[in-house]
């Protein structure tokens, strides 16, 4: 498998979805994949916000777009951004975060601002792939190789494949069910 390849597809594939409710359904699913991948860096108040936030993408799926959840979307945007501007200084690990943390904010914004950056949050979403299994310890330059082989059996290739995996079969759902949850089930439970 190739980096590059896999990441350009995983932000093609998102942003190729209509914004409600396939890519929110899609970004609610990673979103729950990359606080699995990063728990290990997560802090207990960084979980509780990851889960309004998770919450409020739900209801616009399920429900659609209202003035109150956009009134809790712009109080969690603005939650957020203490939270990641503490993150910046901090060790190698806070810095792995802020791909993480930066796609829960821009999501909270996207539903916040209906005519603003609607799918924002996707651009994030390769890198926080990739920053995951990248050497923490490792303090020289990336070297970012937009031919980079990665072995199938790779950490990072099964992480690629299954966020691929997640977008196809959000693509491909056909309601009229669009709870996320269930949707996940039925496209990750079923591997």
């Amino acid at each position: 498998m190739r980096v590059d390849g896999a990441a350009r597809s995983i932000h093609s594939g998102l942003v190729a979805l209509p914004w409600r409710p396939s890519y929110l359904a899609a970004m609610w699913i990673l979103c729950g994949e990359l606080r699995s991948l990063y728990a290990a860096w997560i802090e207990d108040d960084e979980v509780l916000l990851m889960a309004s936030t998770m919450d409020v993408v739900r209801e616009v799926v399920i429900a659609g777009e209202s003035p109150q959840t956009a009134v809790r979307a712009w109080e969690l945007a603005a939650v957020w951004e203490p939270v990641i501007d503490e993150r910046e200084p901090g060790a190698p690990e806070g810095l792995l975060l802020l791909n993480v943390l930066g796609i829960f904010q821009s999501l909270a914004l996207e539903i916040a601002e209906p005519g603003g950056g609607r799918y924002d949050s996707a651009n994030w979403v390769p890198n926080a792939v990739e920053d995951r299994w990248r050497d923490l310890d490792d303090q020289g330059p990336v070297y970012l190789d937009p031919d980079e082989p990665v072995d199938d059996s790779s950490p990072l290739a099964q992480t690629l494949a299954r966020f691929g995996r997640v977008i196809s079969g959000v693509a491909a759902w056909q309601g009229p069910d669009w709870d996320p949850m269930r949707i996940r089930a039925q496209v990750l439970d079923q591997q």
